[in-house]
């Protein structure tokens, strides 16, 4: 297996087992900003790794999707305080 697979698989499990808990911890406001602080440092890994390995560009959606999500986090962040 090639390291950028490993570190893809490790940046997604991340990405999920926080986005789950940032949904369950939602008046967490330290938690809300280590969620966008992970997400954001493993939104940028998987963007190189697409970058890098593939030809097809048409897979920085997701990345860009992730993006929009945590943009919406900080903005209720910034709602909050």
């Amino acid at each position: 297996m090639n390291i950028a697979y490993i570190v893809a698989i490790i940046s997604v499990l991340l990405l999920l087992i926080f986005s789950a808990l940032s949904f369950t911890k939602t008046d967490n406001l330290r938690f809300q900003l280590i969620y966008v602080v992970v997400a954001t440092f493993n939104i940028g890994i998987l963007v190189s790794i697409i970058t890098i390995n593939y030809g097809n560009q048409s897979a920085l959606i997701w990345p860009a999707l992730l993006f929009i999500h945590v943009t919406n986090k900080v903005r209720e962040i910034y709602k909050f305080l």
